[in-house]
């Protein structure tokens, strides 16, 4: 889902470009405005070909120029009550990249199609509040190819806010979650910024100059969620009675499983760092065990110490009081007592 939605973001940057040219774009200007490949431009045109656009090449001084149909050139239209709803099943899909061009676009649409007072025809539950203002900031800085600075509080130093300087380079969506994946300034490398720890994003007058020597997309190719690090194979056994369920909790969409003669499984994958592969181990409790590397068995060990030591000595304070409590109220019971509502 994450990778679909990455590709998604792209191919939407894409059709940008198109839309703010109206004598058509060469393959040469159309990788200049997305940063991408020569070859991934070529296949996300046939992607959105394919999808539907509305999209037109012309052949001027030799060369191919690509550009979508003008309004007076599309087909009248009307849609159906299914589609509406298909429509806006997708826009509950895309909340977490609502503020940028593509969502905007979409609810445009949505509004024209159910007017005010057709409210009642169809119902949406509400979705939580995103970060609107912080991503139509990031489009745009990666549409004019500008900086931006931002505040941000960091995992890594627990919560506190620092000021940087970035230059965006890629949305993507893992989980639900928008990310932000930019150069940062000060720290002359690329980094992965998670958009709900963004306080506040400014749209400088500097511009961007970082050239990444691979496409953006690229940096979460091993991704289990977001973590980007260095390449790791990992190995996973899952105990029989939940290994029926790794094809469903996946830890990246590439992984392999190997089912095992005890009914257990093995999964294998590549990921990057085992941040994120020592969280999705955990996830299973004790029905699962980390084998390969010796660096996510050691992590996984030193969480599960952590968390048994808050449990060792009897129960806490508050858990002490609630069983105190608990037998005061049994023990009224077995006298003949009445027991609360």
């Amino acid at each position: 889902m994450k990778t679909s939605r990455r590709m998604l973001v792209r191919q939407w940057r894409l059709a940008l470009a198109l839309s703010a040219t109206r004598f058509g774009l060469t393959i040469a200007q159309l990788k200049r405005e997305t940063g991408q490949s020569r070859s991934t431009v070529y296949r996300d045109l046939e992607v959105l070909r394919d999808a539907g656009a509305p999209i037109t090449s012309e052949i001027q001084n030799g060369e191919a120029r690509h550009r979508f149909l003008r309004g007076a050139e599309l087909p009248a239209m009307s849609l159906t009550t299914l589609q509406v709803t298909a429509l806006h099943l997708a826009r509950v899909e895309l909340e977490p990249l609502a503020g940028t061009g593509l969502v905007s676009e979409l609810d445009a649409l949505l509004a024209r199609l159910r007017p005010v007072e057709r409210q009642q025809t169809l119902r949406f539950p509400q979705q939580p509040a995103g970060r609107p203002k912080i991503l139509k900031v990031m489009e745009r800085a990666m549409h004019s190819h500008q900086r931006v600075r931002i505040e941000y509080r960091a995992a890594s130093r627990e919560g506190a806010s620092s000021t940087v300087c970035v230059e965006p380079l890629l949305l993507s969506v893992a989980d639900g979650d928008p990310y932000l994946r930019a150069f940062c300034v000060e720290r002359n490398a690329e980094r992965t910024y998670k958009v709900a720890r963004i306080a506040h994003a400014e749209l400088t007058e500097e511009t961007s100059t970082y050239k990444p020597a691979q496409a953006p997309e690229e940096a979460f190719s091993d991704s289990v969620k977001a973590w980007t690090g260095p390449a790791a194979s990992v190995k996973i056994k899952l105990d029989p009675s939940v290994a029926w369920r790794a094809p469903e909790y996946r830890l990246v969409p590439n992984q392999k499983i190997a089912k095992q003669k005890d009914g257990s499984a093995v999964v294998e994958a590549r990921v990057s760092g085992i941040v994120e592969a020592t969280q999705w181990v955990l996830a299973w409790g004790g029905a699962a065990e980390a084998l390969e590397p010796a660096e996510l068995r050691e992590a996984v060990r030193v969480e599960l110490e952590k968390a048994l030591g808050k449990y060792s000595g009897g129960p806490g304070p508050v858990m002490a009081r609630k069983r105190k409590s608990v037998g005061r109220q049994m023990g009224r019971v077995a006298d003949g007592g009445t027991r609360g509502a």
